[in-house]
């Protein structure tokens, strides 16, 4: 099982592969409002996310917003993880 230090340390060596500037991202900066990456990249991003974790994640019944952050997305795996 994933603590969150892992999920987090996942979250951005993902972002690092797909060319994402890590450096202009903390925890709570809001990826897409930032322009740090686009709508699409980041719904690539999330399926990818759910491969690395053996996760489902509910894109109809979940805030999307819940998935914009680093601190959201950490969250949300941890959370399908644990359960």
């Amino acid at each position: 099982m994933s603590n969150k230090e892992d999920i987090k340390k996942n979250i951005l060596q993902l972002f690092s592969e797909r060319d994402i500037d890590c450096s202009k991202i903390n925890d709570d900066t809001l990826l897409v409002h930032s322009y740090v990456i686009d709508s699409m990249k980041l719904v690539n991003i999330l399926l990818e996310l759910e491969e690395i974790f053996n996760i489902e994640i509910d894109f109809e019944n979940i805030e999307f917003a819940e998935l914009t952050s680093v601190n959201g997305l950490t969250n949300y795996i941890h959370q399908a993880i644990t359960k």
